[in-house]
């Protein structure tokens, strides 16, 4: 008959051994929270992704909650799914502000602050807007009679020229002018850079409570951003926060 003690030290080791081969899992919670999870994403990982509803300096307040949705899913480099398309990204507004009499511009601060999973589950984020475009589809008529200013159209160095699904005539979005090459179907990706499509906005990175965030300033009386803008997140480094 075999010691007690030997018997539990083979046991353990076996189950060690079982452990050691089970494969990982992306997301799993760790921590035992309901809704929470371990997962980060790295950095530099670029995230698709378009408003859910459309946001103005005159109107909004710093705190307000905004969202959007990924566009398009993220995956691993060994090809697990870290975020599906359609998925919630949460994040607030950390300024807003409208042209007074005198000033010379307003200003919309974004933060995002994590993806929300079908499973009750949370990735947080911590990323600057890289890229800000106009919707592929206009579907705000409402907007089209709203003063918007005018000026330079910052454009990525990419391609220009849309997608060839891409609708060949559309309304033209409050505060951008027709194109014989509309850049405002351009697709966004981990080149594009600063404002494409969306005269007299320009777009900076400014952290807000020691984390990543982005400024949209406009020339305008304010900044409006529609419903179904796009915007491209990149994930930062621990030395940005």
């Amino acid at each position: 008959m075999k010691p007690i003690g030997l018997t539990l030290r083979i046991a353990l080791c076996a189950s060690l051994a079982i452990d050691a081969f089970a494969p990982l899992v992306f997301g799993q919670d760790t921590t035992g929270a309901t809704g929470r999870t371990e997962a980060s994403l790295a950095p530099g990982s670029a995230i698709p992704v378009e408003l859910n509803s459309g946001i103005d300096s005159k109107k909004a307040k710093a705190g307000d909650t905004i969202t959007a949705h990924t566009t398009e899913s993220l995956k691993s480099t060994d090809d697990r799914l870290i975020l599906p398309k359609g998925a919630k990204i949460e994040g607030h507004i950390t300024q807003a502000t409208a042209r007074g009499k005198g000033g010379n511009e307003s200003a919309l601060g974004i933060q995002f602050d994590k993806a929300l999973l079908k499973d009750g589950g949370e990735i947080p984020l911590n990323v600057i807007i890289q890229a800000l475009a106009a919707p592929v589809s206009f579907s705000a008529p409402s907007d089209l009679n709203t003063p918007q200013s005018v000026g330079t159209t910052q454009t990525s160095p990419m391609r220009n020229t849309p997608p060839p699904t891409a609708p060949s005539a559309q309304p033209p979005l409050a505060g951008t002018e027709p194109d014989a090459n509309p850049v405002a179907s351009q697709s966004l990706d981990a080149k594009s850079r600063g404002v494409i499509g969306l005269h007299g906005l320009t777009l900076n990175a400014e952290p807000a409570n020691d984390r990543p965030a982005s400024v949209v300033v406009s020339n305008g009386k304010s900044v409006h951003l529609d419903g179904g803008t796009r915007m491209l997140l990149v994930v930062q480094g621990n030395e940005a926060k």
